[in-house]
């Protein structure tokens, strides 16, 4: 009888592992079975006595949850597929989802309730608590926004949507136009990612996804919000998404964001439309269009911290991105994309203004204290022109000078590509083709040319602990010749949820259209250019703390900039050469405490060095690259119960070189900047909202000169069916 109930007992016993998609044992994975939970060993093992079998529920983050029906009569297995939308699984770094530890990069990630707690301000905004990036504004409003990854320029870093470039060929982007409604996702990797993206990711990358719907979802879901505040400001957001017939599914987005700005001529209106269709036409292949354009206009008043306004410049925008894309998965092991996309923008600025405009200031210098430094000038007060110096302060009286223009920008690209991702039992191998052409109209003349880019990039796990991840791809361009861009990276998983990686990479970065193609009077293009080459080193360390309650990071990275790209006028008429190169260096800290399941605190802070090595201006050899902040950081807290959200946030930019170019001034003083925003759920469909910028109510510049705006606030309603 003993021996029957032992017998029983043995065979009433579920048991099994749980696996990624390339096989590898999944430890820490929770499997619920009816009233009983386990959480997978590190051999990826589970276990239930006393059950004949359930309908079990697997969830493990970074992964999709998993429904899959166990059975005591044979060994379970469970397969836990990527979830390309998690908050640590990143899609951008190596080609294909993979766990942000294995990837070997440092990246941040947003996902969409990340972005509705932030109101849906825009791209930029949300870029500037990204450690390692400095984010700067010429000035407010529509003012030209750049981004600096890591030290490298403004141009280093590509932006893509959807894998699609918005960027202009040679990197050139401004980020004012880029919100976040109709936004699933934004994927930032700091560092080189020309292994995989080309000529244009040599400091990193920027992607945003779209948001899609669900073809099984044939009651439509609607949004719609309004809001006003500061400077005559109002902002309205209208969506809808849904399915059909579990074939079809649309999302369709629409915003406009309208202001007249703080500041004369500051006037702002940008307006933004998305779609993104997908047709499955089977359960393996999805045929998708994604289309999203805006159109801008913003008055440019120029430096108006100096009091200086320019009354009759002005600039109107419109960019337009076409992705067609079909996916392709072969059995288990094998998944393909083909994707032809499409990408013009088309940019006017008008400048009439015929006055010149005189401003005064006084102004304090810091003389170089030795060998390597230089001196430096600060901008102490604005004052009249008849104003007596004081001791240690000089009197700077400038004026500007008139230049009327009206100059267009037209570049539009059109591109093929083809990858393929072959699952094998260490990871994903991703090889590829991707076929552009780039166009534009420089000095009143088409040009255009070719690039032809070949990628073979895979990740490889060495049992559990070790991470290869590597690659390269060679880039042939009709102007500049074929390039190779490698990149490889170790990561290391040591006790206690800790990981350790180490990265080399080479970015590089091609050619602006105008420095190989313009021919004007004064100057002109130099077909014979190089790209620009960025060598990169980094180290990484990454633990979870505390039931990982506690995630924390230190990156350490040193780039080499070689072959940069400066105009010179030692000939006549000036052109464009390979003579810059400099170099950075720096510290990135981030960390993330969840203090409860709705209290969440944030933060992070960068320490950087840069010098200019080499220059055709000789006086700028061994000075700062201008507006990197030495130091810079941020925090926020986010406070989420069921009906409401409260988010309040600091940031601090350091002192940083600059030039304003009108009264020698050459550093920008450090400034802190506060927000707060918040909503209130007050049934499923409405929800009231509000965000206060600048709460300290802080003047400080960006770009020498150019004021940001001062205190302002908005409020609104969001309604939801």
């Amino acid at each position: 009888m003993m021996s029957a109930i032992m017998l029983m007992s043995v065979l009433l016993e579920v048991h099994g592992v749980v696996v990624d998609p390339t096989g590898r044992r999944v430890e820490g994975a929770l499997v619920a079975c009816e009233n009983q939970t386990s959480t997978t060993d590190q051999q990826g093992a589970f276990r239930f006595a006393d059950s004949a079998g359930c309908d079990a529920k697997i969830s493990k983050p970074g992964f999709s949850k998993q429904t899959a029906t166990l059975d005591s009569t044979k060994d379970n297995e469970v397969t836990l597929n990527i979830a390309p939308a998690s908050e640590r699984v990143v899609v951008s770094a190596a080609g294909a989802p993979v766990a942000l530890e294995e990837a070997g990069v440092a990246a941040e990630i947003f996902t969409a309730k990340d972005l509705e707690a932030r109101q849906y301000t825009p791209v930029s905004d949300v870029l500037r608590d990204v450690a390692g990036l400095n984010v700067v504004q010429t000035g407010s409003g529509g003012g030209l926004v750049s981004v600096f990854t890591r030290g490298g320029d403004s141009n280093g870093g590509l932006v893509l949507l959807d894998g699609v470039p918005l960027t202009a060929p040679g990197g050139d982007f401004d980020y004012v136009s880029l919100t976040t409604p109709g936004l699933e996702r934004i994927e930032v990797v700091r560092g080189p990612e020309s292994a995989l993206f080309g000529a244009e990711a040599s400091s990193g990358i920027i992607q945003m996804f779209t948001k899609h719907g669900d073809p099984e979802s044939t009651i439509p879901h609607g949004t719609f919000a309004y809001d006003r505040g500061s400077f005559s400001s109002d902002h309205w957001t209208a969506g809808i998404d849904g399915g059909f017939s579990n074939k079809l599914d649309y999302a369709l987005i629409a915003d406009q964001h309208r202001t007249t700005g703080e500041f004369p001529n500051n006037a702002f209106r940008n307006t933004t439309g998305t779609a993104n269709l997908g047709f499955h036409l089977s359960d393996n292949t999805t045929l998708r269009a994604i289309y999203r354009t805006w159109d801008s206009y913003s008055g440019t008043p120029g430096q108006t911290y100096y009091g200086l306004y320019d009354l009759q410049a002005d600039q109107l925008a419109r960019d337009a991105a076409l992705t067609v894309r079909l996916d392709d998965t072969r059995g288990k092991r094998y998944t393909q994309h083909a994707t032809f996309s499409y990408h013009r923008n088309r940019t006017r600025s008008i400048d009439t203004n015929l006055d010149s405009a005189t401003a005064s200031a006084l102004v304090t210098t810091t003389p170089a204290s030795g060998p390597g430094t230089f001196d430096r000038t600060y901008l102490a007060a604005l004052v009249p022109s008849t104003t007596v110096a004081p001791a240690r302060t000089t009197l700077v009286t400038a004026s500007t000078y008139p230049f009327p223009y009206d100059s267009l920008s037209l570049t539009d690209r059109t591109i093929g590509t083809y990858q393929g991702i072959l699952t094998h039992r260490g990871g994903d191998l991703v090889v590829g083709y991707e076929y552009e052409r780039q166009a534009g109209v420089i000095s009143t003349y088409d040009v255009e040319r070719q690039n032809h880019g070949i990628t073979l990039y895979d990740q490889y796990a060495l049992g559990r602990y070790i991470f290869l991840s590597g690659g390269a791809r060679i880039e042939h361009s009709s102007v500049f010749g074929s390039r190779f861009a490698p990149r490889g990276a170790v990561s290391f998983r040591l006790p206690a949820e800790t990981y350790f990686r180490v990265s080399l990479a080479r970015g590089i970065l091609e050619p602006t259209l105008l420095e190989s193609f313009a021919r004007e009077q004064y100057y002109v293009g130099n077909p014979n250019l190089r790209p620009q080459k960025t060598d990169s080193f980094e180290a990484g360390l990454f633990r979870e703390w505390f039931g990982r309650r506690v995630q924390t990071e230190a990156s350490y990275f040193r780039n080499r900039y070689t072959d940069l790209i400066e105009y010179s006028s030692a000939t006549y008429p000036g052109t464009f050469q390979n003579v810059n190169a400099a170099w950075s260096r720096g510290v990135e800290l981030t960390g993330s405490v969840r203090l409860k399941q709705s209290i969440a605190l944030r933060g992070g802070y960068t320490h950087l060095r840069t010098r200019i090595v080499s220059s055709a201006t000789g006086s700028q050899i061994g000075t700062e690259l201008l507006r990197r902040p030495r130091n810079s950081g941020s925090v926020g807290l986010q406070v989420t119960p069921r009906r409401w959200t409260f988010l309040i946030g600091a940031r601090f930019v350091g002192e940083r070189a600059d030039n304003d170019f009108f009264f020698g001034v050459n550093r920008n003083p450090a400034y802190q900047y506060a927000y707060l925003s918040g909503s209130f759920q007050v049934n499923k469909h409405v929800a009231p909202y509000v965000r206060v910028n600048n709460l300290s109510n802080e003047s400080y510049q960006e770009a020498l000169g150019y004021a940001a705006w001062s205190r302002n606030a908005t409020g609104g309603v969001r309604v939801t069916w």
